[in-house]
């Protein structure tokens, strides 16, 4: 068995308060004059886990002591907590910084230093990273190694040491409350089990490292926008993995490297990999690369430069989880996981001064070589649009933040009998500096070398926003006419004498304004049917869904500048109706136009619940809506008092087994008016507890060894993953086919919907009428990888299920419709899902 500490806990002593010797395995010689990490502690790194304003107040102090670090806010966390670069470079080099930023940022960089961004504990518990930035900080600023000042002269080190300060709070807390003066290396110990949702995640249990390309969230957004003012060259991701594991570097598995990456971006990472190799040789720690992990999925932290002209590097230490844990190893100590990454930060410093020019070069020809690609590509720009410009917003926000050009298309463009109406339409050219990227967010693949992933296989972001798109040649490009974006401002067209004011459900946001309106006492209705009437003299359509308020005069005020605040930046048009009495469908008075209620939501959360997708759903009511969320443990469904919640939400989870009789309150919840909405394996347990009547052809645990078993014996062991892997859906993206007359689908125009699939759950077809609001298409799949076995048995199936149960209503989701917050197409039944359910 190989020792991997030697003591339990780093011991405080005069000589050498920081430990700095055993962080850094030798004797360097510092600047006195510069703030060391105890003089902000009072402890060493490693005793104790830094907690997000501990590591703040030391990169002040240290900024403050030396003229080689620069410190700069670069936004907020959720819980307003800041977001903090270091720039550690030669003080020449920091007097120019900003002249120097100015010219990476338009990639003019032959006469710049490079620059290497060192990014620590996206994950929060993974706090090994984020512990040894001030070590790596601190060194970079008061060491007096000559190969340190050589490398500051010629690079640009910017340090991110806590990506993750809201997560990294929760864990530090966490661990800290159970350190006692002698270490338990014991798993089974609170220390090493942190309580729901665990410190990985971001306030609302997102994983952060999952965004670098889908940029909902603040911390995301912060980092992303310095990543374009710097173009690192190299991109260190350092994070944790399992107790019992070792330590791994990039590159991963070869195979499983996206195809739009260059082979170079491969070769480079191996001619880092090997100054990795050689310090962890040094302090003899096995290691091991090219295997497990992956270099796919362009949203992490490691793969989101590769496409952007930097080379980006994933590490993963052992973690202890806490101070010190047993493994299969011997036991690993906190202050042991933190010199690892130490370590492969300064190996990573030095491949940065040894391949300076090889760098340069690369990220200069990486540009070059998306030009060229432009140039013969046979597709030249992409056209898309929607109905709804709330969307367009959101999607073009992104593509905006990644630098990414459009422009507004001002003329209706035909392709095949196929319009893209004026206004509502945009374009993207393809010949731009991020090419790469642009293709990567729209294209759409099947077919891949490796069908293994670690992450998602697809991703495709205007199927993720239920976008009409499409790629157009040089011809067709040359017949769009584009202009600057104007903003989408919605229209106050309302008259003195107008009875009631309507509002399209078409805008992903209406939803929103209508709760305002709601929560303000303002009451709303919603039409089920279409009707006609006329609006400044003119006779417009309004479609099934359409949202009324009367205008009340001694509301009015209050109204508008509610539609001020939440409707007109959003593209909300508000339209004054003088009449009742309808030229077509029904009038304002009928039956079929029904009071729309403020949900009062209950989000089950708590341990067996995916934090992920409770997080989704939290952030999508909390964010994005302005709904309060209600959150109650699982474990306690039994005894929650259900009468004051209109709806009760059940994502993916393992939930608690229950006797029949302690299932009556809830089944007399539904009957009584109640509106329960539930998806992926929560559907199984609903079914299994036959509280819905829903039935499951295949199980979504299916996803596990017992698929392997079922290999045949005929193929060899070497075949195993493989096999594994054809078996399982991991991220792939489906097309479903929905049925637009029902009040689930208000506000979509379009049948064809894609949703993000991962798992094997399929749905029992269902005999009766008018309860299947979507179901899968013949030939569902759409991008990413899934086996053809499996897409037999999921084709025709149902996606989306609602129905009536007495009072209350049942609706089920096949597949999370809020996936990682930006899919926002299926978004949207979910939202309709809470206001909706009366009209079925």
């Amino acid at each position: 068995m190989i020792s991997l500490l030697v003591g339990t806990s780093l011991t405080v002593t005069a000589d050498d308060k920081d430990q700095l010797d055993y962080y850094f395995n030798q004797t360097i010689d510092y600047d006195p004059a510069v703030h060391k990490p105890s003089d902000s502690l009072g402890y060493a790194i490693g005793d104790w886990h830094l907690r997000p304003d501990q590591s703040l107040a030391y990169f002040k102090a240290l900024a403050a002591s030396s003229d080689k670090v620069i410190l700069q806010a670069t936004g907020y966390s959720h819980q307003q907590r800041p977001l903090i670069a270091a720039f550690i470079s030669s003080a020449a080099n920091l007097a120019k910084l900003n002249q120097i930023q100015v010219s990476r940022e338009q990639l003019q960089t032959e006469d710049t230093p490079n620059v290497v961004y060192l990014g620590y504990s996206v994950h929060g518990n993974e706090a090994s990273g984020a512990n040894a930035a001030p070590l790596v900080a601190y060194r970079l600023a008061a060491s007096q190694e000559s190969w340190v000042q050589e490398l500051l002269a010629n690079n640009i080190v910017i340090i991110d040491p806590m990506l993750n300060p809201d997560g990294m709070d929760r864990f530090a807390n966490w661990v800290n409350r159970y350190k006692g003066m002698n270490l338990v290396a014991d798993p089974a110990s609170a220390e090493h089990n942190e309580a729901w949702p665990s410190g990985r995640t971001n306030h609302y249990w997102f994983d952060l490292n999952r965004d670098w390309l889908l940029l909902q969230h603040p911390e995301s957004r912060a980092r992303v926008k310095l990543f374009y003012q710097w173009r690192p060259n190299i991109v260190g991701d350092f994070h944790e993995m399992g107790t019992n594991a070792t330590y791994f570097f990039q590159p991963g598995v070869p195979s499983r490297q996206n195809p739009l990456t260059p082979n170079r971006n491969f070769e480079l990472t191996n001619e880092i990999a090997k100054y990795h190799a050689k310090a962890l040789d040094t302090l003899n720690v096995p290691y091991y690369s090219k295997e497990s992990f992956d270099d796919f999925y362009y949203g992490k932290g490691s793969t989101f430069p590769d496409i952007n002209g930097g080379v980006g590097i994933l590490f993963e230490q052992a973690s202890a989880r806490g101070h010190l844990q047993e493994s299969i190893n011997g036991d690993l100590s906190f202050p042991f996981a933190i010199r690892n990454q130490v370590a492969t930060s300064f190996s990573t410093l030095e491949a940065a001064n040894s391949l300076q020019t090889e760098l340069k070069n690369y990220q200069k020809n990486f540009f070059h070589e998306q030009k060229n690609k432009a140039a013969i590509d046979s597709q030249k720009s992409i056209i898309f649009s929607s109905n709804d410009p709330a969307r367009l917003d959101e999607f073009i926000e992104i593509l905006r933040q990644h630098q990414i050009e459009v422009s507004q298309v001002t003329q209706e463009a035909v392709f095949n009998r196929h319009k893209f109406p004026p206004n509502r339409s945009y374009l993207v050219k393809l010949g731009q500096t991020q090419y790469g990227l642009i293709r990567a967010m729209f294209e759409t693949r099947t077919e891949f070398q490796d069908n293994t992933f670690y992450d998602v296989s697809a991703w495709t972001l205007p199927l993720a926003f239920n976008l009409d798109y499409r790629f157009l040649n040089q011809t067709e490009t040359a017949s769009v006419t584009s202009a600057a974006i104007e903003a989408n401002q919605g229209q106050w067209l309302v008259a003195e004498q107008d009875i009631t004011l309507a509002f399209s459900t078409d805008n992903f946001y209406a939803l929103k304004f209508a709760n305002q309106l709601l929560k303000k006492g303002i009451g709303v209705k919603t039409a089920l049917k279409p009707f006609n009437n006329q609006v400044q003299g003119k006779t417009l359509e309004f479609p099934a869904g359409t949202l009324l308020v009367v205008n009340q005069p001694d509301k009015k005020s209050q109204l508008q500048e509610l539609w001020l605040q939440y409707g007109q930046p959003h593209g909300i048009d508000i339209k004054g109706l003088s009449t009742g009495f309808s030229q077509a469908g029904i009038d304002l008075g009928s039956p079929n136009v029904r009071n729309l209620k403020s949900p009062k939501p209950l989000l089950l959360i708590g341990k067996g619940v995916s934090s992920y997708e409770a997080g989704e759903v939290w952030h999508l009511l909390d964010k994005r809506f302005g709904i309060g969320v209600s959150m109650q443990a699982a474990s306690k469904l039994k005894n929650i008092d259900l009468s004051g919640y209109s709806h009760l939400i059940m994502v993916a989870g393992r939930y608690p087994k229950l006797e029949q009789e302690e299932l009556k309150p809830l089944k007399a919840w539904i009957t009584n008016g109640g509106h329960l909405i539930a998806s992926r394996s929560a559907i199984e347990w609903l079914s299994k507890h036959e509280i819905i009547s829903q039935k499951l052809l295949q199980e979504g645990k299916k996803d596990t060894d017992d698929a392997v078993n079922k290999v045949p014996s005929k193929r060899p062991f070497s075949d195993r993953s493989k096999a594994f892997a054809e078996r399982l859906i991991g991220g792939a993206i489906f097309k479903t086919e929905l049925d637009l007359t029902h009040p689930l689908t208000f506000g979509i125009n379009r049948q064809a919907l894609p949703v993000t699939k991962a798992g094997v759950q399929v749905l029992a077809p269902i005999d009766e009428d008018f309860k299947t609001v979507a179901h899968y298409a013949k030939a569902a799949l759409m991008a990413g990888y899934a086996s053809e076995d499996n897409l037999e048995k999921i084709a025709q199936t149902p996606a989306v299920v609602a129905y009536s149960q007495e009072r209350g209503s049942i609706i089920l989701f096949n597949d999370n419709p809020l996936f990682r917050g930006y899919w926002l197409g299926s978004a949207r039944l979910f939202i309709n899902g809470l206001f909706y359910n009366d009209a079925f």
